[in-house]
């Protein structure tokens, strides 16, 4: 059962016609980390062509500054409902000791990271409106390996 349903998968990304909603997009995501990264981000997605775009989310608080650029190949689903998937990098920086209160040895550093997605989108066609739902996985590389869990949704405002 399970062969057939990856066959059934491949069938799909390869038959399917790859035409986009959208060339760009720009708005807030707002994810949910198990690994302390997370909550609004301003997020931009551009196709570069047909079924390849660019996720790139920016965010930073308090305590982080990251940055996040994935690689995604979007597929028809069904209507204006497309789905994805992606895989990507992320960068950032961290400071627990921003206004001086805490007495660690660590008080700053940076990370790096390795990302994949799936996720699913729907662009109105009445007005320029993109929403987007997806879940991946985290590898935190440096500076020690973590793995966590990344859900994310996205609010964007399409250019045609």
């Amino acid at each position: 059962m399970r062969t057939l349903l990856i066959s059934i998968l491949i069938m799909l990304t390869c038959f399917t016609s790859n035409a986009q909603q959208y060339n760009t997009a720009v708005g807030i995501k707002g994810d949910w980390s198990n690994l302390n990264v997370g909550l609004g981000v301003l997020s931009v997605k551009h196709f570069f062509n047909s079924p390849n775009a660019i996720d790139a989310s920016i965010g930073f608080g308090r305590r982080y500054g990251w940055l996040n650029v994935m690689y995604e190949r979007n597929q028809p689903f069904i209507g204006e409902t497309d789905w994805y998937f992606g895989v990507g990098a992320d960068f950032g920086i961290w400071n627990t000791n921003y206004d001086g209160r805490y007495e660690s040895t660590e008080r700053s550093g940076t990370w790096i990271g390795i990302n994949s997605n799936l996720g699913i989108e729907y662009t109105f066609q009445d007005f320029p409106i993109n929403l987007a739902l997806e879940l991946g996985a985290n590898l935190r590389i440096a500076p020690d390996v973590k793995l966590g869990i990344l859900a994310g949704f996205a609010l964007r405002y399409a250019f045609r």
